[in-house]
């Protein structure tokens, strides 16, 4: 009977002890403090600070129970999760956030399974939301919290349904269904989930377009001057209220330079505005009437010796040196200023956001809390973004997801042309660019990007040039093409060869390679493929449009026969992968413009040529059917086709 008794405690004990470790494994059990399946050694719960087991930590734990383990005096008290609701709080979960595209996962990949980019992954921290404790507001994130306090530290701050229309300050009354009373506390709901206000109640598309909500709608802010037209012409359009503009660019290129520009022309305008319109009665002197420049990199002596040099306005514009987004947001609360230009965003940082400047959760928590204040306010906020080395907006990828314009500023350090092109633009076209050249005074628009670009073309025989018309948006300019191809040493002792060096400066390396393959097959042989080939485009532009293909085709064949291209003919058109040239759009504007630069021949693809093209511009026009056609018809060389045959016979 003893030996039963000692054999059925001798089962209990294991079952219980058994039960034990497996709550311990799925964190169910909690003693004081989170443990794992690590910390649970000989059926004792360790605690991760000591090694000691812990034991009467939950004296007034609900349902407490006590357990002896053989050879230990010690009692074991623990408390499961669905009894004890006020135990220890779940830690912090961990996402792991691709820096390229912006997809998060719960586990690490060495490869993005949204976008296929190696090593991208970065691990952040997700705050537990909530609406007490640390979060009172409700949700929404550091970002909306940080906006939240500092609505709440000013109460005259202006709501969704009030905007600033270049310094004036306008009510906003447009027809719509009565929203919900907002919740005592500025921003206490409204941080919540996202940047704009709740509409009320869906609206239809027909009432919303109607006259009178048209007439109540905010226009956009004009920028006065060629700068102004030249930077409209790449937003389609003056500036929206309440949009969020990212600039990008190189170091060095002129971001600060042409957001601090641009400050000045908004400032210009909501000054003028402001006296046209009359003070609002209840704001203050100046209210609304200037912008604010905000800068995590100069001081304010800096901004302003910067400023003095461009002859920016003084009267239109407050500079402010500061990198605590809260201390930023507060100004803009206090100031009411009509835009805010933030440079750079990698700089600033939230206090209750995790991470570094510039660190991924940091720069989405700070442009989210951007977002909000141009959203709720009707202010366009302008930020300047850093770039890595690969030529993308450093930070997560969100970043450009949210904004609403994304604007590139492309140059070399060694030239002075700028170039203003629009990678993301929701209230027009991003085909657009702006030329610009900087100068002392800044960066000063120029008028005529041809006479810019070929203003410099040298004619010699031992150039292979080509001049060529492309088209960005609506505006039509001739550019060069340079190209040099230059005989690849040969080993001698049977020794393998160097692969042959392929560079584009300006063009895309993969369009190049194209158009080798269909040279080397089509019209100047195998032997080209023994020759290092270098492309160039004059002026440090970059070339995306497929127009461009002729021109650098036979800039290449001029340099491989070793014969100049006629001085004064120009080319354009796009090269298929059989030797075809197709047709582009907008012929005529081109033949126009090489006839307004002085050509007096154009070659161009015969498919898709309107009729008599180039008779009112006096410009002789050659059609060509193929690239073959197109050699012969400049250079005067027979193309080095293969023999007929089968296949694998001889060339």
């Amino acid at each position: 009977l003893t030996a039963s008794v000692t054999a059925m405690l001798s089962i209990a004990w294991r079952v219980s002890h058994a039960m034990v470790t497996a709550a311990a494994r799925r964190r169910i059990v909690v003693a004081g403090t989170h443990v794992s399946a690590r910390r649970f050694r000989g059926g004792a719960l360790v605690s991760p600070f000591s090694d000691a087991p812990i034991g009467g930590l939950h004296k007034q734990s609900r349902s407490p129970l006590s357990m002896s383990t053989p050879g230990r005096a010690r009692s074991l008290s623990f408390t499961t999760r669905g009894v004890a609701k006020g135990g220890a709080q779940k830690p912090p979960k961990q996402r792991y956030l691709c820096q390229d595209c912006g997809e998060d996962f719960g586990q690490f990949h060495g490869q993005c399974p949204g976008c296929k980019a190696w090593e991208s992954f970065v691990v952040f921290t997700v705050e537990k939301g909530g609406s007490s404790g640390a979060n009172p507001t409700g949700g929404g994130g550091a970002g909306a919290r940080a906006l939240a306090r500092a609505a709440a530290n000013a109460p005259a701050i202006r709501s969704s349904g009030d905007a600033y229309d270049g310094g004036s300050r306008q009510t906003t009354t447009a027809p719509a269904p009565a929203a919900a009373p907002a919740r005592k506390g500025a921003g206490s709901r409204a941080s919540r989930g996202g940047w704009v206000a709740d509409a009320g109640a869906p609206r239809r598309l027909h009432d919303v377009l109607s006259p009178d909500a048209v007439a109540q709608r905010l226009p956009r802010v004009t920028l006065p001057g060629e700068l102004g037209a030249e930077v409209e012409r790449v937003l389609g359009g003056g500036v929206v209220p309440g949009a969020m503009l990212l600039i990008g660019g190189d170091p060095g290129v002129g971001k600060s330079t042409l957001a601090l520009q641009i400050a000045g022309l908004l400032g210009e305008q909501a000054r003028l505005r402001e006296k046209k319109n009359g003070q609002h009665k209840d704001s203050d002197p100046g209210t609304g009437a200037t912008v604010l420049y905000a800068s995590g990199e100069e001081s304010v002596e800096q901004l302003a010796s910067r400023a003095e040099r461009l002859g920016v306005n003084a009267e239109g514009v407050m500079v402010y040196s500061a990198t605590r987004l809260e201390a930023i947001l507060d100004a803009v609360v206090r100031e009411r200023p009509a835009a805010l230009v933030v440079d750079s965003i990698q700089t600033v940082f939230l206090e209750d956001a995790t991470g570094s400047p510039g660190s991924v959760s940091q720069v989405r928590e700070c442009a989210t809390a951007l977002l909000h204040a141009a959203k709720t306010a009707g202010m366009p906020v302008f930020i300047i973004g850093h770039v890595t080395k690969s030529g993308d907006i450093a930070g997560p990828r969100v970043l450009e997801h949210i904004v609403d314009v994304v604007l590139y500023l492309e140059g070399d350090a060694d030239r002075a042309v700028r170039v203003l092109r629009g990678h993301k633009n929701r209230y027009g076209s991003t085909d657009e660019v702006g030329v610009f050249k900087m100068g002392e005074l800044g960066l000063v628009p120029v008028p005529s990007p041809s006479a810019l670009f070929m203003g410099e073309r040298i004619l010699t025989a031992d150039v292979s040039s080509a001049p060529t018309v492309t088209v960005q948006g609506s505006r039509p300019f001739m550019l060069e093409v340079q190209a040099l191809c230059a005989e690849r040493f040969v080993p001698e002792g049977g020794s393998s060869p160097v692969p042959a060096v392929r560079t584009a400066v300006g063009f895309k390396p993969e369009r190049l390679q194209l158009l080798l393959a269909v040279l080397a097959k089509f019209n100047l042989g195998s032997k080209l493929h023994q020759h290092d080939v270098f492309v160039n485009i004059v002026g440090g532009l970059k070339l995306e449009d497929p127009s461009t293909d002729v021109a650098v085709a036979l800039a290449i064949a001029s340099s491989f026969v070793e014969k100049p291209l006629p001085s004064d003919t120009a080319f354009f058109g796009e090269v298929g992968l059989g030797g075809e040239l197709r047709p582009v759009a907008q012929a005529e504007r081109r033949v126009s413009e090489a006839s307004t630069m002085g050509f007096k021949r154009v070659i161009m693809p015969k498919a898709g040529a309107p009729l008599n093209i180039g008779k009112r511009q006096q410009v002789e026009v050659v059609l060509c059917a193929t690239l073959a056609d197109a050699v012969r018809e400049a250079l005067g060389v027979e193309p080095a086709r293969r023999k007929s045959g089968g296949r694998g016979s001889a060339r």
